[in-house]
């Protein structure tokens, strides 16, 4: 038993000492291979190698100090606390791959959500928000359908105009604007997503990741560009404030530069959420929880305020035309049918799923994060609760949601 022991302490040394060979190689193959290559071998996550380091590296120190292995789940935690801390206390950047984390959200989404795949009848729901302008007996198909024929009317489409719609997700929003002979191109970050868009017959998907300057390799101008609930991800609380900024206001200023001079449109549409500092609870260890369980859950992710957004917006060859709060109606669609991505939670209900759980128990460290994600309702948290009943008059709640229209040049 003692050689047992003794070989498989050597074999988790040397597994721990490949891992992060690997790990570094992955890290750099990852920043500087071609975007082709990155997409070709997405499937390998540097977060599955950090997931599977921090177990061994938890083996060797439960054997180290306790001589015993079943304490490696107190150094599981610990290693967690401390690198949650470095993470969203001290911003530190390169343990964790934010963009891996937001993929697998939305690979997660396509197969455990069945109402976001309906793009063609509308009669789920998409990743963005239903509209229903005080009417909350609309469906879910008339209150996507006004939603899109408002956002139509908003960016002054006609047959013939080019869109680019950035988070384009399952490509709902493009197929509608396809029907109306507006020539689409959609991006998003995940393959799942622009091969699930591909199989509905809309082939012009770039997969990018926009925090890589994926709009740089853009080389054509568009009449009007779209933004439906995609840019709280383009920045995250793990980096720091002045970093967000920066952030954000490159990606309008790459915006800004692919929308065509002096179009009968020349508009951009975003529809956005951002952080409520009037909410009564705000900054309580309540508020802090759940924004941590949504950060962890998505990756890419943070809320800028209202005042960010007016300003951004109303600057530098921008102007804003108009400003709506949709703050219930991103909720009341999601809230009134279990069966949506506002809950959030695995299901088990045929065998791909049960087969996907393990997988992602086995190979994603943010699985558990997600599952808390969906028993807390965090989702719903930010729009005042889960209760199934019409409620736009409540203004406190953790986040406000607006939809901004800006004239371009």
């Amino acid at each position: 038993m003692k050689i047992y022991t003794k070989n498989l302490n050597i074999y988790l040394v040397y597994l721990t000492f490949g891992l992060i060979i690997f790990w570094i190689l992955l890290s750099f193959f990852k920043k500087y291979a071609s975007p082709q290559s990155k997409i070709k071998y997405n499937s390998i996550q540097r977060n599955t190698i950090g997931y599977w380091l921090w177990i061994t590296i938890s083996l060797i120190l439960s054997k180290l100090f306790f001589n015993n292995y079943f304490y490696f789940i107190f150094f599981l935690l610990i290693i967690f606390v401390i690198h949650e801390i470095l993470w969203y206390s001290l911003y530190t950047q390169g343990p964790k791959d934010e963009s891996e984390v937001t993929q697998n959200w939305y690979r997660w989404a396509n197969i455990y959500v069945d109402t976001i795949k309906d793009i063609n009848n509308l009669s789920g729901t998409d990743l963005t928000e239903g509209m229903f302008n005080n009417n909350w007996s609309l469906s879910n198909k008339e209150s996507l359908n006004l939603k899109y024929e408002t956002y139509f009317k908003y960016l002054k489409l006609e047959p013939g105009m080019t869109l680019l719609d950035i988070g384009c997700g399952n490509c709902s929003w493009i197929n509608f604007c396809q029907k109306k002979n507006i020539i689409c191109t959609g991006l998003t970050i995940t393959k799942e997503q622009a091969d699930f868009c591909n199989s509905k017959g809309i082939n012009d998907i770039i997969v990018g990741d926009i925090n890589k300057d994926i709009l740089l390799s853009i080389h054509k101008k568009f009449d009007a560009i779209t933004n439906i609930g995609a840019l709280e991800h383009f920045c995250s609380i793990s980096q720091h404030p002045k970093i967000r900024e920066m952030q954000l206001l490159k990606y309008y200023s790459q915006v800004k530069n692919l929308i065509k001079k002096k179009s009968k449109s020349g508009r951009y549409l975003n529809s956005i959420m951002t952080t409520n500092k009037k909410y009564t609870k705000f900054l309580n260890l309540e508020w802090y929880f759940n924004l941590w369980l949504i950060s962890s859950s998505f990756g890419y992710g943070c809320y800028q305020s209202e005042d960010f957004y007016d300003k951004l917006y109303s600057s530098n060859n921008s102007k804003i035309l108009i400003k709506k709060d949709y703050t219930e109606d991103y909720r009341w669609i999601l809230v009134r049918s279990a069966n949506t991505w506002g809950y959030a939670n695995y299901n088990f209900k045929n065998s791909k799923n049960i087969y996907y759980f393990i997988l992602d128990v086995l190979t994603d460290p943010s699985w558990f994060q997600r599952y808390l994600y969906g028993y807390f309702n965090s989702w719903f948290w930010q729009f005042g609760g889960s209760k199934p009943i019409p409620n736009p008059d409540n203004k406190d709640t953790p986040i406000r949601s607006y939809i901004y229209v800006t004239k371009i040049n």
